[in-house]
């Protein structure tokens, strides 16, 4: 046997026992383990001076690799993957997260340079490859991240008006953000309860708030614990407060949808020219295949032809992060 195909074999196995034992643990550990393990944090933290750390993190390290996650435990790079990975709502350690990443990069390597041979360009090939394997979890977490982020925004305008509403018929702030967190829907209700509780075990209501700002990394909650910070520095009437930031949040989302409606054409323009030589190569390979003719194969069985096409793929990849910054206004 091709000791190559043996190694990829082997690779795509490992691969497959180690997400279905993650998907195994993080469904029999539950939520309930997550909660009590939050709460085990939040009580057994010593004070906090000045700007308070994440409460109710997962810990960097046990999980599937034990060994690996003491190693990681304490490192700067850990505790950011931590952290992200808890604004992403995945269940996993950093070391899950770390040997899943390795091992999708692993298998790519191996795939790539089984299909293009174990030549000089298929050993870059494959390099450029499992590089862009080890990154895909990445990326998919930051997609993550930005989408619970996008929810988490659209859903605080709402719960604002809830908490002012509430706090006008005579509840507390503490059972206007429970009321608002009954109302609505994850990720909100999730970070909500998570300060609530923060609280009821012993925090106080400066780091609860704070906690919860930096877990969520949104501008619009920072603008609204600065707020109720200062509020209960300097007195107030929080609800009206609250509903003039709801006001100015409502503006500033009425203005990101006025820009998304103009950048739209531009968006579907980007998305078009990019497809667009993959969509030509594919009909030009279809139409070879049914015509008998070789004149595309070259791309993939010459040097020349894979070095154009390598550099056209990275051409493309480049344009592609181009034109998003350029569309990724800020407001």
């Amino acid at each position: 046997m091709d000791p190559l195909a043996l190694a990829a074999a082997l690779s795509v196995m490992v691969t497959v026992v180690m997400v279905f034992a993650v998907f195994y643990m993080t469904s029999i550990a539950g939520s309930n383990k997550r909660v009590v393990n939050r709460l085990e944090h939040v009580v057994n933290r010593s004070p906090l001076e000045g700007l308070t750390t994440v409460s109710a993190l997962k810990q960097t390290g046990g999980g599937l690799f034990p060994t690996l996650g003491s190693l990681l435990t304490g490192k700067e790079w850990a505790n950011k993957v931590n952290i992200d990975l808890e604004r992403a709502n995945l269940k996993l350690r950093v070391g899950e997260y770390l040997a899943l990443r390795v091992a999708i990069a692993l298998v790519v390597l191996a795939v790539v340079i089984f299909v293009a041979g174990r030549g000089g360009l298929g050993l870059v090939a494959g390099i450029a490859a499992a590089l862009v394997g080890y990154m895909l979890p990445k990326m998919y977490l930051r997609r993550r991240i930005k989408a619970r982020l996008t929810t988490f925004d659209e859903q605080l305008v709402e719960a604002l008006s809830l908490v002012s509403n509430a706090l006008r018929s005579g509840f507390g702030f503490l059972q206007s953000m429970d009321l608002a967190a009954e109302q609505l829907n994850d990720p909100l209700a999730i970070e909500f309860k998570r300060t609530i509780n923060d609280i009821n075990v012993g925090a106080s209501f400066e780091d609860a708030l704070l906690a919860l700002n930096q877990r969520v990394e949104s501008k619009d909650l920072d603008i609204v614990v600065t707020a109720i910070l200062i509020q209960r520095t300097v007195g107030g009437n929080l609800a009206e407060i609250l509903e003039t930031v709801a006001y100015t949040m409502r503006d500033r989302s009425r203005i990101k949808g006025e820009l998304r409606t103009l950048t739209a054409q531009q968006k579907m323009s980007g998305y078009i020219v990019g497809g667009l030589p993959i969509f030509i190569i594919g009909i030009l390979l279809l139409m070879g295949k049914l015509m008998g003719d070789t004149y595309m194969q070259t791309l993939f069985t010459e040097t020349a032809g894979r070095v154009a096409l390598m550099a056209a793929v990275l051409l493309e990849g480049l344009g592609i992060m181009i034109i998003r910054k350029i569309l990724a206004i800020e407001v």
